[in-house]
């Protein structure tokens, strides 16, 4: 007799009898606890982990090495600092073409705030700040425009950036050239922010102050403020109450010889500076404003936020809304404060602080492969603090508001300064009805 036919079967490990087709039905929803898997997965051998490690370490090596090549040999700051005769002889030449000058005036410029040894070596080198000077007055329109004459400052600017050139040129008496152009009614209101930017860069120095005063800094940043609204900065507002405090405390010698508008722009800035220091929160709130703290405090109460209004939406318990403010809120705090205040502040003292090829290769290669273990971080960041970029989109959207509702520097542009002087008669005269009748 035929045996009856039977459906193939398997058996399980544990010795129970079930068809294929159960199996699969099983595979599908998971396998039971008392059973276990037909395909038993081999631990990787110590070649697939090694493999998997250095595999990846070696290909991002690789374009690390490619990134630290290209940028150290483009790098502009050193480039001109290499070169830097290929610049200088040319500006100081006054039978320069005026393209020629343009050209070699931005390019100096934008090496200048690259590296901290080309702003001494422009500070140093015989005749260069005069020329640079006799640039900015210039008349000649065939040979200087108004773009060489904004390069020409801007390079001013940032050569006052460092507190062994800012003794420098207060010591050569480069100052008094500044507050020269600060007071001088043809300067354009580029050049005159631009100056105002340098002078109080200068004022930061407690030895400056006194010489400052003699030369009347105060009142030609006061009368520079109140000029245009479009020249208006935080930065001044600041400095001007700073080195209105310092004048008032220098000796009565001092403080007579001045004129008497001088000491009464002194008094005036020293009181107003002496009523914001009697605030309890003053020395916090200059803190915030000053070193940037305030755009921490915002993305940690973005965090925050963000971790409530989702814990809520989610009708979690208390325990984990509280655990998901309080998470988000540190990941969003530290984050910024780690990759703004630790990262990018050091990257850019080093990248201003090296001088060769060989060691931007060095920086950007090492910057580069730093980057590597970030994928692991945001990993453990993410099974920390799940709500974490929300929290910072808040956090970056409310620093934003805030920017804009105390008309901060951070959003403020040059467009409007970089226009004729024609418009800025016109600017003067809508600001001030007085200049526009007797205009």
């Amino acid at each position: 007799a035929v045996p009856a036919l039977r459906r193939p079967t398997r058996v399980c490990a544990h010795g129970s009898h079930t068809t294929i087709a159960e199996r699969l039905r099983v595979g599908r929803r998971g396998f039971a606890s008392s059973e276990t898997p037909l395909v038993h997965y081999k631990e990787p051998d110590l070649f697939s982990r090694l493999w998997d490690f250095f595999v990846p370490l070696g290909m991002w090596s690789f374009v690390s090495l490619n990134i630290g090549a290209w940028f150290s040999q483009g790098d502009e700051g050193v480039q001109v600092l290499l070169h830097i005769d290929q610049f200088t002889e040319p500006i100081l030449d006054p039978m320069t073409t005026r393209k020629q000058l343009t050209e070699r005036l931005e390019r100096l410029s934008r090496g200048v705030a690259l590296n901290d040894t080309l702003k001494r070596t422009v500070l140093h080198t015989p005749g260069l700040i005069e020329r640079l000077f006799e640039i900015i007055r210039s008349t000649e329109t065939k040979k200087v425009n108004a773009t060489s004459k904004n390069h020409a400052v801007k390079i001013l600017e940032h050569v006052s950036a460092l507190p062994d050139t800012q003794l420098e040129i207060v010591e050569k008496k480069i100052h008094l050239t500044l507050i020269d152009l600060l007071r001088d009614p043809r300067t354009g209101l580029y050049v005159k922010k631009t100056i105002a930017t340098a002078v109080c860069n200068l004022a930061s120095q407690p030895e400056n102050v006194p010489k400052l005063g003699e030369c009347c800094a105060l009142s030609a940043l006061h009368d520079e403020q109140a000029l245009s609204k479009a020249l208006r900065r935080q930065k001044v507002a600041v400095a001007l109450g700073h080195l209105g405090a310092a004048l008032q405390a220098l000796p009565a010698e001092q403080l007579s010889a001045l004129p008497p508008r001088e000491r009464e722009l002194i008094a005036q800035y020293a009181e107003a500076e002496r009523e914001a220091a009697s605030h309890p929160l003053y020395e916090l709130r200059a803190t915030l404003i000053e070193s940037g703290v305030l755009l921490y405090l915002h993305t940690a109460a973005g965090g925050a936020v963000w971790g409530l209004f989702e814990s809520l939406r989610l009708r979690e318990p208390r325990a984990v809304l509280v655990q998901n403010v309080i998470r988000t809120s540190l990941v969003t705090c530290f984050i910024p404060i780690l990759v703004v205040g630790g990262i990018i502040t050091a990257y850019s003292h080093f990248n201003r602080t090296t001088d060769t090829v060989a060691e931007k290769f060095n920086l950007y290669f090492a910057s580069c492969m730093a980057i590597y273990p970030v994928g692991r971080l945001l990993q453990w960041v993410e099974r920390f603090a799940p709500l974490w970029l929300g929290g910072h989109i808040v956090g970056f959207f409310s620093f934003f508001v805030w920017t804009l509702y105390t008309e901060s520097d951070l959003l403020k542009t040059d467009r409007d300064l970089l226009v004729s002087k024609t418009v800025h008669r016109r600017l003067s005269s809508r600001e001030d009805p007085k200049k526009e009748d007797h205009s």
